[in-house]
């Protein structure tokens, strides 16, 4: 693609069309593109991407924008493809604007779905091949309110009925204020052809019927319902924004009351202090903190996830792309699971004398008084019943409520060793420096020899 192609303008310009007045209107409004902009835009050779390509070669003649270039992706998915590039590098030789076709794969599984990234990519690709700052693609306000009746149908929130961006980064919609029925017209005032996408009259797909047989009647009943759509979609943006600010406030530490974000994950405390929208964007922006991605959860996980910080103490839940959920000593983090930690052997204590304890050196075991332990003694790893009461406590508690209270995490807790009596009363848990009460009269660690 030629990068600096431009329309030799002459000598006399022709006043701006109605249309392109619009275009610009939106330009400037919604800021999508600056005048030293150079904007490559996708071309089909349908009546939206024709209109397009039109209204920004009308911008870049009265220098509105710098440079207009046009991308034809055939996806080589049914016949026609070299009749729709053909008709895209006639229209584009009638504008003078410079024209590049590609042909792109698209892989087994959701073809729509595979086709649009497959066409993004080529795009972006294309975009820097020119030079381009911009990607505008022809979306206009009918299918905005097409997309918002689709999201409305799946039961999407605030974030999913914002439908259509005007722009995200450097992609962007000079058309999303303009309707369908004014492209057309568009078109023909100036007797600009375009083609007919055959696949556009089936009922196959569930956007042609909405199209054809749900709009109609809300037109009907509310002449003005597809602009009052694309507006509810403006508006919910707009709220998506503020809540996801909030979300990502709280996820970084922001929360009431002090931090509520760490390397251990989110306060729990500082989420109920939240109301639930914000609190499912919080889910959301920790699962695309860990995951790398928005892509992949789903409602039903993120309610999920909820529900372990409505409930009180530590649990944890599965989630896609082998990540986890977890509530641990009052924190939610979402990363993969940690390997659990291997129990320590086990080994008898039969009576007064050194005993080795790996990784922790010689424990010293003295005489302690009658009836104060019950023999043997055990080092192990720690079981279900056992109870504690460390020094300096006001009474003994299980020891599992006794990690959580000191913020072990829960998949170093299998792993320590403790020392304790045949009756599962805990006297020594040497990796934290901690001892029953009384244990230091007749218990001591020394270092290995």
């Amino acid at each position: 693609m030629d990068r600096t192609g431009q329309h030799p303008l002459g000598s006399v310009r022709s006043p701006l069309s109605d249309f392109a007045r619009g275009v610009l209107g939106t330009v400037r409004r919604r800021r999508l593109v600056r005048p030293g902009d150079r904007v490559l835009a996708a071309l089909s050779a349908g009546a939206d991407s024709v209109a397009l390509v039109a209204s920004l070669a009308e911008l870049r003649e009265r220098g509105l924008v710098a440079w207009v270039g046009a991308l034809h992706v055939d996806h080589r998915l049914r016949p026609g493809g070299e009749a729709e590039g053909a008709a895209c590098a006639a229209l584009c030789a009638r504008l003078a604007v410079p024209f590049e076709t590609v042909a792109v794969e698209v892989g087994p599984g959701n073809v729509q779905a595979r086709a649009r990234r497959a066409r993004y990519a080529a795009l972006r690709l294309a975009a820097a091949r020119a030079g381009a700052t911009r990607i505008a693609t022809g979306h206009t306000r009918s299918d905005q309110a097409e997309t918002v009746l689709l999201r409305l149908l799946r039961g999407a929130g605030a974030r999913g009925l914002g439908a259509i961006p005007p722009r995200r980064g450097a992609l962007v919609r000079p058309l999303i204020d303009r309707s369908r029925l004014e492209v057309r017209a568009y078109l023909r005032e100036r007797s600009l052809p375009h083609l007919e996408d055959p696949t556009n009259a089936t009922p196959r797909y569930l956007r042609n019927r909405v199209r054809a047989e749900i709009l109609p009647v809300l037109e009907a009943v509310a002449p003005h319902a597809e602009r009052a759509l694309a507006r509810a979609a403006d508006l919910l943006r707009s709220d998506e924004r503020a809540l996801a600010r909030r979300a990502r406030a709280v996820a970084a530490g922001a929360g009431p009351g002090g931090t509520a974000a760490g390397p251990e994950g989110v306060a729990v405390a500082a989420l109920r202090a939240e109301p639930p929208a914000v609190r499912r964007r919080v889910v959301r922006a920790l699962w695309r903190a860990a995951a790398g991605s928005s892509r992949g959860i789903e409602a039903a996980h993120v309610e999920a996830v909820l529900g372990l910080i409505r409930r009180r103490g530590p649990g944890r839940v599965s989630l896609p792309r082998g990540l986890e959920a977890r509530v641990d000593g009052g924190r939610l983090a979402l990363r993969r699971p940690e390997p659990p930690a291997a129990r320590p052997a086990t080994a008898e204590i039969a009576g007064p004398g050194l005993y080795p304890l790996p990784g922790v050196g010689l424990l010293e075991v003295r005489a302690p008084p009658a009836g104060a332990v019950a023999w043997p003694l055990q080092a192990r790893g720690r079981r279900p019943g056992d109870r504690f009461r460390p020094e300096g406590g006001r009474g003994a508690k299980k020891l599992k409520a006794w990690l959580i209270d000191r913020k072990v995490p829960r998949g170093a807790r299998d792993g320590l060793l403790v020392v304790a009596d045949a009756g599962g009363r805990v006297l020594l848990v040497p990796a934290l420096g901690a001892r029953a009460e009384g244990a230091a009269a007749f218990l001591a660690l020394r270092p290995a020899v």
